[in-house]
């Protein structure tokens, strides 16, 4: 993550000091439904210090994780293979010095290199929702491809499987909160995740609703999201530049060595890039935004703003063409809303959609396409598009604190908060960023 997005996250942190201090209730959430043994196992507790490079760590920010191995499935749904996840809580709640007031599901955003994982050094982003005056619990899955299995392909956007591994380290995790103690019973739970870890969090919903009646989320909140893998690929093959060159081939990667899919890459990708799928993707040797600028072969304008000519070849622009039909399919079937889609989501969960209406990355009429689906299903939607620069010039700023407000709406002992001063504050301080600070940056999809 870069100096930029940490300046952002800590201008949020600070914000969050509006909030008033309350007392909590010793409640907690539900857990079971799996088919086969978690055999749950703590591995490590540790302490974590997130953003103590901006301004000399004044926040000094630091909170607690309790990570863990779990049982779960491979990509082929039948396979166990043990996985990672991780518990993490400010000192307070970890120490019992206070009761937990929510649980939450963080769903994480798009990683491509070793050790970007929320259980390893990516770390910065959940610190927000440690706050002292919120005290969640927050549960996350590494996932397949990462961890334990990093010498394996992620599983990245695979609907079901991110779903089903997802709620496997759920499950053990309110095990290992139980066995150690915390007071979690009936609390209010909450699914979140922003950009890819948005398509994540609705994975998980969708899952729950068809599968998981013992697990009832308050609220989910997904933002700037390729909810709709077709539509992110229309909008691929008819743009003539992309922002986030990687984004793309990440997702065609992971579909083809997940899947098995027959084509080749260099029947999806041109030159250099089809033939360092391997070195570039395969390996996680690097990051996504060292991988748009291999693709965009060192050009710093390209690597920005990236020719759609220098991703995708001729027939992979063509919907079809025989890879194209290929495409076309897996995608639908990954999808969460649009041609095909008959998932009926819960209403008695809320939920929260939003996308900045000048994202680079991804196109917002993909949330728009989620919004309205969950709306015309009868869901209570919040849906937000507005203009919040590019996906993490204030978008990603916008759905945090978003989503902490309306987290507040179910809390036991729930707070007074002046919604419009946390607001105003966070538009002031996310207008002195991108005034000042904001070149570019290396925030994933």
């Amino acid at each position: 993550m870069t100096r930029q997005v940490k300046w952002l996250l800590a201008a949020f942190v600070v914000c969050c000091q509006v909030l008033t201090s309350c007392s909590s209730d010793d409640n907690g959430g539900a857990s079971g439904g799996e088919t086969y043994q978690l055999d749950q196992k703590v591995t490590q507790h540790r302490e974590c210090h997130a953003l103590k490079n901006v301004a000399n760590d004044l926040l000094n920010l630091k909170f607690r994780q309790i990570i863990f191995e779990y049982t779960s499935v491979g990509p082929d749904l039948k396979t166990p293979v043990r996985l990672t996840g991780v518990i993490s809580m400010n000192p307070a709640v970890y120490n019992k010095e206070v009761a937990p007031r929510g649980l939450m599901l963080y769903n994480e955003f798009t990683c491509a290199k070793h050790g970007e994982r929320t259980s390893q050094n990516e770390i910065d982003d959940i610190a927000l929702y440690m706050n002292k005056y919120q005290n969640v619990i927050a549960v996350s899955a590494d996932l397949y491809g990462w961890t334990l299995t990093e010498d394996k392909p992620q599983a990245y956007c695979c609907l079901e499987i991110t779903a089903v591994e997802t709620m496997d380290a759920w499950d053990a995790a309110m095990r290992i909160l139980r066995d150690e103690g915390y007071a979690i019973d009936g609390l209010p739970m909450f699914n979140v995740g922003y950009s890819s870890g948005g398509f994540s969090a609705m994975a998980v919903q969708r899952y729950c609703d068809e599968n998981r009646p013992d697990i009832k989320w308050s609220l989910t909140s997904a933002g700037a999201a390729p909810f709709n893998i077709n539509s992110v690929y229309e909008s691929n093959i008819t743009s003539k530049t992309s922002g986030y060159a990687c984004s793309f081939p990440l997702l065609v990667v992971a579909y083809k060595e997940t899947y098995g899919m027959d084509f080749e890459y260099s029947d999806v990708f041109v030159e250099p890039l089809a033939s360092n799928i391997q070195k570039w993707i395969l390996s996680k040797d690097y990051g996504t935004w060292e991988i748009n600028s291999l693709i965009a072969g060192g050009d710093e304008a390209k690597t920005k703003d990236c020719p759609i000519d220098m991703i995708l070849t001729k027939d992979a622009l063509n919907r079809e063409s025989r890879v194209g039909k290929l495409l076309s399919q897996k995608f639908r079937e990954n999808s969460l809303c649009g041609e095909g889609q008959t998932w009926q989501p819960s209403t008695k969960t809320r939920y929260y959609i939003m996308h900045s209406t000048m994202d680079k990355y991804l196109d917002w009429h993909v949330s728009q396409e989620m919004a309205d689906y969950l709306t015309a299903h009868g869901c209570t939607v919040t849906a937000e598009f507005d203009d919040w620069g590019n996906h993490v010039d204030y978008g990603i700023i916008q759905h945090i604190g978003h989503t902490i407000l309306l987290m507040e709406d179910f809390m036991p002992n729930s707070k007074v908060i002046n919604q419009q001063v946390l607001q105003d504050i966070i538009n002031k301080a996310s207008d002195h960023i991108k005034n000042n600070i904001y070149n570019n940056t290396e925030f994933p999809l």
